[in-house]
C-alpha cells in the first residue's frame, strides 16, 4: 500500500513539473542572474561524416595502353602535380617496337582508305559503282580511321626522337594531378596506364544521412568550407551520395585523403545559445527565458554544437528574448524544491 501511495505521489510531482515550470525571480534570492539573447541562425553544424578527397567519374583523363606492356617505370609519384608535356612514364619491352610498327601501318592504311573513299565518292554519287562496292569502301575507310585515331592519340603523348626500339617515354596530356596503381604488375590492352585529374575536378565526396541530405549546404573540413555542388537522386540504404564544389587553391587537402567533415545544415526557427543556458528536465532540453518577474522553462531541441554554444530549435520564438546563462542549475534546483530550508 505504501509503495502505491509513493508511486502516486511521484506521478503527481511529475505532472506538476510538466505544467508549472516557472520560477519567480523573487524566489532566487542573491543568485547571480546573467542573461543573453539567442542569435537566430540559418545553418548549423551536423554530426561529423566521413568524406574523401576525390573526383567524379568522367572528370579524369585516362591514358589507356594500346597493348600488353611488360614493364612501366614511372617518373613521378602518385598524387604529384604534373605539367602538360612532362614525361611521366617509360614503357619497356619488345612490344614497344610492335606499337610503333602498328602505328605506322595504321597511318598508311588510313591514308590509303581515305584516298580510295574520296576518289570513289563522285562515282557513287553518279551511280557509276554499285551500292555494295560503296558500302565496302565506306566500311573500310571508317574502320581504318578508328584504328589509326586510337594509335594516334597514344603516340601524341610519346616523346619524339626516342631511338630506343624497346622503350617509349610518355608525357602528361594536361596540367593535372597524376594517379596510378604503383604495384599493378603487367598492363593489358585497354588498361589504364595513368589517370590525370585536373585540379578543378578535385572535390570532397561523402555519404550524408538521407534525413538531412537535401538540407546540407556545405561541408567543413578543417579550414576548408566547400559548398555542396551535387547530390545523388538515389539513396543507398539510409544515406545519399554528395559532392562538393572543387577545392580552392588555399585548401590544403590532398587527393585520396580521408577526412571527417562537418555538414552545414540549412534550418529555420533555430538559435545559437551558450551551452551554459541548456539544462535537462525529464530528459528533455530546456532554457530559462525571462517573462516579466518570472523565469519560464522553454523546451528546445539541440541540433548541433559550435564550440561553447549549442544550436537549438524551439517552438517558442526566442529572438529578442532574454535567456538565462548563469546559475542555471541553481534555478532548476529551486524549481525542484531543492533550495527550500
Amino acid at each position: 500500500m505504501k509503495k502505491m501511495v509513493l508511486g502516486l505521489l511521484m506521478s503527481l510531482s511529475a505532472v506538476e513539473l510538466a505544467t508549472a515550470q516557472t520560477v519567480a525571480v523573487s524566489a532566487l534570492g542573491s543568485l547571480e542572474l546573467d542573461f543573453e539573447r539567442p542569435v537566430a541562425v540559418a545553418v548549423y553544424p551536423g554530426q561529423p561524416v566521413a568524406a574523401r578527397v576525390t573526383f567524379r567519374n568522367g572528370e579524369a583523363f585516362i591514358v589507356p595502353s594500346p597493348g600488353r606492356v611488360q614493364q612501366i617505370e614511372y617518373l613521378v609519384e602518385p598524387g604529384a602535380a604534373v605539367t602538360k608535356g612532362q614525361p611521366f612514364a617509360v614503357l619497356r619491352g619488345p612490344e614497344m617496337h610492335h606499337f610503333e610498327m602498328s602505328f605506322e601501318s595504321n597511318r598508311a592504311l588510313a591514308a590509303s582508305a581515305e584516298q580510295r573513299f574520296r576518289s570513289n565518292k563522285p562515282l557513287y554519287e553518279r551511280k557509276a559503282i554499285s551500292e555494295s562496292q560503296w558500302r565496302e569502301i565506306s566500311e573500310n575507310y571508317y574502320t581504318s580511321q578508328l584504328e589509326y585515331e586510337h594509335m594516334r592519340h597514344f603516340f601524341e603523348l610519346v616523346v619524339d626522337g626516342d631511338n630506343d626500339p624497346s622503350a617509349l617515354t610518355l608525357t602528361a596530356p594536361l596540367a593535372s594531378i597524376i594517379d596510378y596503381e604503383a604495384d599493378s604488375g603487367e598492363v593489358e590492352e585497354g588498361d589504364s596506364i595513368a589517370l590525370f585529374i585536373p585540379r578543378k575536378a578535385i572535390r570532397l565526396e561523402t555519404a550524408l544521412p538521407s534525413a538531412i541530405g537535401a538540407d546540407v549546404t556545405a561541408l567543413q573540413a578543417g579550414d576548408c568550407v566547400l559548398d555542396i555542388e551535387r547530390v545523388s537522386a538515389m539513396t543507398d540504404g539510409f544515406f545519399i551520395q554528395a559532392w562538393t564544389q572543387p577545392l580552392p587553391q588555399d585548401c590544403s587537402l590532398m587527393l585520396g585523403q580521408p577526412v571527417l567533415a562537418l555538414p552545414l545544415v540549412r534550418t529555420s526557427s533555430a538559435y545559437r545559445v551558450p551551452k551554459s543556458a541548456v539544462f535537462q528536465i525529464e530528459r528533455e532540453s530546456h532554457v530559462w527565458v525571462r517573462r516579466g518577474d518570472s523565469l519560464a522553462a522553454v523546451a528546445v531541441t539541440v541540433l548541433g554544437a559550435e564550440r561553447d554554444a549549442y544550436v537549438v530549435r524551439s517552438e517558442v520564438p526566442l529572438a529578442g528574448v532574454d535567456t538565462l546563462i548563469s546559475s542555471v542549475s541553481a534555478v532548476q534546483g529551486v524549481l525542484l524544491g531543492l533550495g527550500d530550508e
